[in-house]
């Protein structure tokens, strides 16, 4: 009768220790691993390609054992973008103006979808780590990563 309860319990434990390990930190650019093409998302198309009238960005998902256990969907004014594990960057373009990015864990067995607004210049490069936190993924500016 405990049985199936204990199961749950088991498995709700080693995924809070996977999610809840030691503490991330940044990854230089130089020292990253760039994501595989196969986890380009359906919304990476629309940020592939770089031009004059748009700004690129660099986002590299922080070092560490907290949340290795779950890639970082990353997310451009709600479209998925990229599945990030440790160490890993993805590097795609936008339009000048502003943009909501957003992380969570995929698949989403805990933590929440956190979203932040940017704004950027064409022609310029931003820089951008994925950290967590003991609830969740969240995304930043970094000038740490160069």
């Amino acid at each position: 009768m405990f049985k199936p309860c204990l199961t749950k319990y088991a498995m709700l434990s080693i995924v809070v220790a996977l999610l809840t390990g030691c503490a991330t930190s940044p990854v230089k650019v130089s020292d990253s691993r760039e994501v595989p093409s196969e986890r380009h998302l359906s919304g990476f198309a629309a940020v592939a390609a770089p031009s004059a009238a748009k700004a690129k960005v660099v986002v590299v998902r922080d070092a560490g054992m907290l949340g290795a256990g779950a890639p970082a969907k990353l997310l451009v004014d709600g479209a998925p973008v990229a599945r990030l594990w440790f160490g890993e960057r993805v590097e795609f373009y936008v339009t000048g103006g502003d943009h909501i990015f957003g992380v969570k864990p995929d698949p989403q067995l805990m933590g929440a979808l956190t979203e932040n607004s940017f704004s950027f210049t064409a022609g310029r490069t931003y820089h951008f780590r994925i950290s967590i936190s003991e609830s969740s993924f969240r995304i930043q500016p970094s000038s740490q990563l160069e």
